[in-house]
């Protein structure tokens, strides 16, 4: 699974307010915006409702929201940074600096899995967590995340 074919520049962005609300919402709009996701409600609510139930706050500075709904055609992913870290409820209890959104079809657990597998692999080394957590661009934490597969 390529993450090129999830991600795209438009797509990662920096996170300033240090709240999780407010990273997943600004997520959520940032996606909202592609032509895979039809209904931006219906995704904040089922990132909303899915984060009720367990954190997707991994632990290592990572979280991983997802969505797997009727409105969205395709997998599409979005990536927020946060230099400061956000308080996430992690399993680690440690803020999250690197939070991957994943909108999805209904249906399709294979896939996904595939696709979190290939996300958790590149963000399971420290020194790729901190460069992307350091990175001025996102040009920059595109080809990090390009030149790790």
């Amino acid at each position: 699974m390529e993450i090129a074919r999830l991600l795209d520049v438009s797509r990662i962005i920096t996170i300033k307010e240090p709240t999780k609300d407010a990273g997943l919402k600004a997520l959520v709009k940032v996606l909202a915006k592609t032509e895979e996701v039809a209904k931006e409600k219906e995704l904040a609510k089922a990132i909303s409702d899915r984060e009720r139930i367990l954190s997707t706050g991994i632990g290592y500075g990572i979280a991983i929201p997802h969505a797997k709904i009727p409105s969205v055609s395709a997998f599409v992913a979005a990536v927020g940074v946060s230099k400061v870290g956000i308080p996430f409820d992690s399993l680690d209890g440690k803020p999250v600096h690197v939070i991957v959104m994943i909108a999805g079809p209904e249906g399709q657990n294979e896939e996904y899995l595939r696709i979190l597998a290939r996300f958790t692999s590149v963000l399971k080394s420290e020194s790729t967590r901190t460069r992307i957590i350091e990175a001025k661009k996102p040009e920059q934490v595109m080809a990090i995340f390009q030149e790790s597969h």
